[in-house]
């Protein structure tokens, strides 16, 4: 026998078997191109000496760990379909005399042709789709497009590592899979599944129960801090419902649908129906994929362009004004020393000023119950009733001088304006000292209101300095070291574009550094923030999670492409002989046709409407989540994620439209 016997035989047989390998060699060479080119942007050397990079490495690091996680679970997938409709020619081969070690070394020749193609491949549509994608990322970010041409080595490596892995597994898989079965067993494969599966109650109302706790959580859990840490036991639950309701579920209601002798004999529901119910138990779980992968890429798209939309106005609710001082612990001569250094520096650039505010506070986090507000030691382990709020302390002079009306306090007299809260109380405590609410403000002009807050925050007004120390002493008293300082907030806006305020910024820094380099402010320091500056490094981190949401939500529906059209393949070799046999007895073309396109329309259009629905529950969630990142554009979030699924509803149903071909060829 010839040496490269079993080379030729593999080549025939993948050349034979076209149809079913093309897409999954096409599959695997997507795959590990994207994967190189995650990686190798990661490591990419011209990026890494940019503003933001760290971030902007981070995110690419996490795409390169859900890349490499999803080519295990994909191809394994995908393979399975494939073995299923070869595991009749395997068993053909056997019978006819091969040896199922002849059929071995054919499989590992086959294998070979499908990985060397995959990995060569992928590598070299990686190389030449790098760049044009680093260019995608650097004008996603607004980041400086570096010159040159590279290519990494250790992404190379890795890809090939990887991926010669994941084709070394499936072929075991595969080998085990044709050795444990008899050659009768094989070339019965293809009818496998065509008793009626049973209704499985149990699977079914489980299904209904983790699908509505995720749903719950999703929709009544409020705190953002609380929806992270319920985030993923929603997404398990849904994940896990889903799969239930598809597997049990819809056999469950098809049944239902059967004893509806109204609904069930009629020519097109009849043969749907009943073709459903034998057809559930084997494609069931193809459609809780389609389902879910459906979900994440509707979930990733929407949820990452909102954020990078919403950069804007954002960084307006974070910086309400365009250049932000904050003094820790400064003297009153060193707060009159920090409003001259700003003037001077608006001066010296010849710049503008439009707004200036300035303020000092105290602020602090607490528990609030009811009426009583807990301050709690760091060494303390239990945890006092009542929800985290924040407490900022500010007194009546500054109140009046930014805006608000003339009100006579007392000592233990406050006014209070609360955001998130409910504002009904009408008295405070806070350790031993208690404090009446004399008025709920429905409004404050602070240089920070607007800055985005996960939690409730309790702004109150009390009479004087003293009063606002005595608050700082208890706060103190309990914290320790990690007492919240005295702040001296100071912001402005000047005139001109974003260059000028990051120029006003860096010029405020610089008289900052000679300033204390006198040494006449010994105890305090002063942070500043420019908003054109934190706009550009939160622009490289929105931009980096959009670039990774589009790049995974295009290989997500790359698979969703890929599953769909397996499906539509096994369904017509499996339904060709069925509707045969209903031609002979009796049924037209036409007749035939119709029952067709309801029962694919129903199969195939199921798991996106669940998605759709999936997305609905998920929305509440979603948009607290996203204001862990300072988001609070509801309207926008809800156009984007409209948009997202307008486009994505389009998308498949176009892969629906050209998949179905190949279905209708087989069935004929």
């Amino acid at each position: 026998m010839s040496r490269f016997f079993y080379g030729r035989l593999a080549f025939s047989n993948l050349k034979k078997n076209g149809s079913l390998y093309l897409p999954y060699l096409l599959a695997a060479i997507g795959t590990s191109a994207m994967y190189y080119i995650m990686g190798a942007i990661s490591n990419d050397e011209g990026i890494k000496d940019m503003p933001g990079s760290m971030d902007l490495k981070i995110i690419l690091g996490l795409g390169c760990g859900v890349m490499g996680i999803f080519a295990v679970v994909f191809l394994f997938y995908t393979n399975s379909f494939l073995m299923k409709r070869r595991k009749k020619e395997f068993g053909l081969f056997n019978i006819l005399g091969m040896e199922k070690r002849h059929i071995g070394k054919m499989m590992f020749w086959e294998l070979l042709i499908v990985a060397g193609l995959s990995i060569f491949l992928g590598i070299a549509v990686g190389l030449l789709l790098n760049k044009l994608v680093v260019l995608v990322l650097l004008r996603l970010v607004n980041l400086e497009v570096p010159f040159g041409f590279s290519i990494s080595m250790s992404s190379m490596v890795s890809t090939a590592i990887l991926f010669s892995c994941i084709f070394a597994a499936t072929l075991v898989y595969n080998l085990f899979q044709v050795q444990k079965a008899k050659p009768i067993e094989l070339l019965q494969s293809a009818n496998h599944g065509e008793k009626e599966p049973k209704t499985r109650w149990f699977l079914a109302v489980l299904g209904i129960l983790c699908l509505g706790s995720g749903y719950a959580i999703a929709l009544f859990v409020e705190d953002p801090i609380g929806v992270l840490l319920l985030f993923f036991l929603a997404v398990i639950l849904v994940m896990l419902g889903t799969y239930c309701l598809f597997t049990a579920g819809s056999i469950a209601l098809l049944k239902i649908l059967r004893k509806n002798k109204t609904y069930y004999y009629k020519t097109s529901h009849f043969t749907s129906v009943s073709g459903l119910i034998y057809r559930m138990k084997q494609n069931a779980v193809g459609l809780g994929n389609i389902c879910i992968l459906s979900t994440m890429v509707l979930v990733m798209v929407s949820g990452t362009v909102s954020l990078y939309m919403g950069v804007e106005s954002t960084m307006v609710r974070r910086y309400p004004k365009e250049i932000n001082l904050s003094g820790y612990d400064m003297s009153e001569k060193g707060k009159k020393t920090l409003n001259q250094i700003v003037m001077q520096a608006a001066a010296d650039m010849e710049i503008g000023i439009e707004e200036l505010s300035y303020y000092t506070d105290i602020s602090f986090t607490a528990y609030k119950d009811g009426q009583m507000f807990y301050v709690l030691a760091p060494s303390e382990s239990v945890k006092p009733e009542g929800e985290m709020c924040i407490v900022e302390w500010i007194t009546l002079e500054e109140y009046e001088r930014l805006g608000g009306k003339h009100v006579e306090l007392a000592e233990d007299e406050v006014l209070s304006y609360t955001k998130n809260g409910t504002g009904k109380e009408e008295k405070y405590k806070i350790l031993d000292k208690d404090f009446r609410v004399k008025e709920h403000l429905t409004e404050l002009s602070l240089s920070d209101m607007k800055q985005e807050m996960m939690c409730e925050v309790y702004f109150i007004v009390v009479k004087d300095e003293k009063i606002q120390k005595e608050v700082y002493e208890l706060q103190e008293s309990v914290y320790g070291e990690r007492a919240s300082q005295i702040i001296y907030n100071l912001a402005l806006n000047v005139t001109g574009g974003e260059e000028e305020q990051i120029a006003c910024g860096t010029h405020i820094q610089e008289l900052l550094e000679e300033w204390v380099a006198t040494g006449e402010e010994e105890d305090g320091w002063v942070k500043i923030d420019v908003r054109a500056e934190q706009k550009s490094n939160f622009m490289v981190f929105c931009g980096g999670f959009l670039f990774l949401g589009i790049f995974l939500g295009f290989v997500f529906l790359m698979a969703t492409t890929l599953i769909i059209y397996y499906k539509q393949v096994s369904e017509g070799y499996e339904d060709k002989v069925r509707f045969e046999i209903m031609q002979k007895v009796g049924m037209s073309k036409k007749e035939v046709r119709a029952s067709i396109r309801s029962q694919i329309l129903k199969v195939f259009f199921l798991p996106l409407v669940m998605a759709c629905i999936h997305l609905v529950m998920a929305f509440p969630m979603m948009n607290r989540l996203i204001l862990l990142f300072g988001m609070e554009d509801m309207p926008l979030f809800a156009i984007c994620t409209a948009g997202t699924v307008g486009v994505f509803a389009v998308i498949y149903a176009i892969v629906y439209g050209i998949t179905a071909r190949s279905y209708y060829k087989i069935v004929g």
